[in-house]
């Protein structure tokens, strides 16, 4: 999993949150878009948390790059800017959900494991895709 968030206090908590419920996956974090599109393309990250302000990107530009170069990777918007225009954008950008930073705690967990579900899902088929052309 990858924390893309510029705000120190955020990604901790954020990384605390993650590691209480997911203690076997791997937490990386990024303060900045070029740190993000490093860390995804070193790490492959199943899931990514990512803010829409960065200091030198814009998150929902972001998630579609990393959507573009890795599909299976899913990425939640983890945001205060939720009016609907942003969710839009993020979903078109291909944004596997859009948190507000004021209902992480009811929502965070259930949108992680989702995707989480979503990205093995992909993976198989994709397994099973390839099996099949094999054969």
């Amino acid at each position: 999993m990858l924390i893309v968030e510029d705000q120190d206090y955020m990604r901790r908590m954020l990384r605390e949150f993650l590691h209480s419920f997911f203690p076997e996956k791997n937490i990386h974090e990024a303060a900045d878009g070029g740190s993000a599109l490093a860390l995804c393309a070193e790490k492959r990250p199943t899931v990514v948390l990512m803010d829409i302000a960065l200091p030198d990107a814009n998150g929902i530009e972001l998630t579609a790059r990393i959507k573009a170069r890795m599909p299976d990777t899913e990425v939640i918007i983890v945001s205060s800017h939720t009016g609907s225009a942003y969710v839009e954008r993020a979903r078109m950008a291909g944004a596997f959900a859009c948190i507000g930073k004021d209902v992480l705690h009811r929502e965070l967990l259930p949108a992680v494991n989702a995707a989480l579900a979503r990205s093995a899902q992909k993976k198989r088929g994709r397994q099973q895709a390839q099996g099949s052309e094999r054969r």
